[in-house]
């Protein structure tokens, strides 16, 4: 069984079908139920959208792979609000826009099919691979920002290329990424008189990263990120008011570095996108979603092809493993980083690309360095995914305490990054966050959920009341025994932080924001880390060569975007546009060193 190509889907992005439409009426639509798709945060959401004559009747969400929980509002109010403003101009659900943004785009192309500005029945696979060459000479597997910049320099360097996708559009990750791309020696920078150079931006990696970092890739990453940066100028990137600055959440440069695209990730991702879709337009490309690539193809010790989850085997003399980190698999996450995790990756990174690699004799580098975000709070109806979290940063008189009923830290002042290493090294990568009655009566909810506030404090209550990540107890020994910890041990943490406020000498040095543990009720929420992106990959070298543990190149095996470890080109620093920019220089280097491997 073979797929057929689906071009079409990046430009517009959804599959169109129909049922019960029939002739033509006077009025703004013609009378049916029409139904259509649209990419949603894990895949196509599709609605079913009524109409009569001469407005919209009913607006239905039929199918959607959304994570439960986190989807919910948009799901359960989109329809309506566009069935009452009939229009799909209304603001998107808070927390949930992504999802909120599928759905106003497929009701908008139901509605281009009612009013007969759009066809009615979408293409239906025909059995044919609808390629435009009879061999390519570069596949490129996962069509996220890194593959789609792989696929143009490819095409660019000579060579036809398959790019192909188990998403049904094109953008990846990055489509719920930030816009911030970061280089030395930009024209930006020029005009605004800041004067950088690429040593300067080494030197900043270095000072920030703790020395983890791969010489020869950062070198060549920050030798020509400017040149990214130019690039994505150059083809249309609204720039803004086009200052560098310094990142707002992230560590600080010596220099002013971050460049940030209006729009976002999303907006880079259409950008480059609606340049690959001219070359597939062109036939020197081909695009193929809704497909997955099951296993790559050895000839002894050469990577040779790609076999699709259906049996077809495609062949090419290079392949280019652009697939994303493992943000959404559990198993690699428990294996080379937490026993205790959430995730805020989308469904579809799920490291395959690490398998991959695997197979061909990769060696891995930086696996066990992964950012922890701190304060994702497991509860069981999201599981996995992320979608509470209690507040970490400045929170007023809370305090923190380990799997042993002990503080490590100052909860009130203290960096992000000594959060985040707080969460993500203590045993089990628990933490038990502690308040009292007062602190629940008097303060801002403790809880944001789906990044809202929780109003009036509704969803703490509720988990108070499963008893499953917040526990609630009389006396401080009564919590422990909840939460399992030793009850001397937290005894005395609170018996020393409360003597802390009396006397002045908190063990910790915190001064600020504090109330007294002296009575109860008494409160512990359960937290452990969240990710977003991962930081480790195969090692590879500075052409984008996957290298085996000789460290030789394995034939015909590159790779780019997340997989290759952001760790291995930046180090252990949180630098404000090294993923998205990672995208741009080693999607161009994969590309290119592919298609002259393919093609010499």
């Amino acid at each position: 069984m073979k797929k057929k190509l689906l071009s079409t889907i990046l430009a517009c992005a959804m599959v169109l079908t129909m049922a019960g439409c029939q002739k033509k009426a006077e009025g703004i639509y013609t009378a049916g139920t029409y139904t259509a798709s649209a990419e949603g945060m894990n895949g196509p959401v599709k609605v079913s959208v009524t109409v009569s004559e001469s407005e919209i009747t009913d607006i239905q969400v039929v199918e959607h792979s959304e994570t439960a929980g986190l989807s919910d509002p948009a799901v359960e109010n989109m329809p309506g609000k566009i069935k009452e403003a009939q229009s799909t101009e209304v603001d998107a659900e808070a927390g949930c826009t992504i999802t909120s943004d599928a759905i106003k785009a497929a009701v908008a192309a139901a509605l281009a099919q009612a009013k007969g500005e759009a066809p009615v029945g979408g293409d239906e696979e025909d059995g044919t691979l609808d390629l435009p060459f009879d061999q390519a000479d570069v596949i490129i597997v996962g069509a996220g920002f890194a593959g789609l910049n792989a696929s143009l320099a490819a095409v660019e360097a000579g060579a036809k290329v398959i790019l192909i996708d188990k998403n049904s559009t094109t953008g990846g990750s990055i489509r719920y990424a930030g816009g911030t791309l970061s280089g030395a020696g930009t024209k930006m920078q020029a005009e605004a008189n800041v004067v950088d150079t690429p040593e300067d931006f080494y030197n900043d990696i270095i000072r920030m990263g703790g020395g983890i970092n791969v010489e020869e890739l950062t070198r060549k990453h920050v030798a020509v990120a400017a040149d990214a940066i130019d690039w994505m100028d150059s083809i249309g990137a609204d720039f803004g008011d086009r200052q560098p600055t310094q990142p707002s959440t992230y560590d600080a440069f010596d220099i002013p570095r971050e460049h940030r695209v209006k729009g976002g990730g999303k907006a880079m991702a259409e950008l480059v996108g609606g340049l690959v879709n001219e070359q597939v337009e062109a036939g020197k490309m081909a695009l193929l979603l809704n497909t997955e690539v099951a296993d790559i193809i050895m000839d002894g010790e050469a990577v040779v092809g790609v076999e699709l989850t259906n049996g077809t085997k495609l062949m090419a003399k290079s392949i280019i493993l652009a697939t994303g980190g493992y943000g959404h698999n559990e198993e690699w996450l428990h294996e080379y980083n937490f026993e205790n995790v959430l995730t805020d990756a989308p469904e579809f990174v799920t490291g395959d690309g690490y398998n991959f690699a695997k197979k061909a004799g990769a060696v891995f580098s930086n696996m066990d360095y992964l950012p922890a975000y701190a304060g994702g709070v497991p509860v069981s109806d999201t599981g996995f995914a992320h979608s509470v979290t209690a507040r970490n940063t400045a929170y007023p008189s809370t305090i923190w305490v380990n799997t042993n009923g002990e503080r490590t830290m100052n909860e009130f002042e203290n960096l992000d990054s000594e959060k985040k290493a707080f969460w993500g090294t203590t045993d089990h990568n628990l933490v038990y966050v502690l308040l009292t009655q007062e602190m629940r009566d008097t303060q801002i909810p403790l809880f944001t959920v789906n990044s809202k506030e929780d109003e009036n404090w509704a969803r703490f209550d509720e988990e108070v009341t499963k008893g499953e990540v917040v526990f609630k107890a009389d006396t401080i020994e009564e919590l422990a025994a909840l939460i399992g910890v030793p009850a001397d041990k937290l005894t005395a943490t609170v018996n020393a932080y409360n003597n802390g406020i009396t006397n002045g000498n908190d063990p910790f040095g915190r001064t600020d924001e504090r109330l007294s543990f002296a009575k109860g009720p008494f409160y512990a929420v359960k937290t452990c880390p969240y990710v977003m992106l991962t930081k480790g990959g195969p090692l590879m070298n500075d052409q984008a060569q996957v290298l085996n543990a000789e460290g030789q190149p394995i034939p015909g095996l590159f790779q780019c975007g997340e997989l290759e470890g952001g760790a291995n080109i930046g180090g252990g620093a949180n630098i404000g546009g090294l993923a998205n920019t990672s995208c741009i220089v080693w999607g161009k280097i994969a590309g290119q060193s592919a298609a002259e491997y393919a093609t010499k």
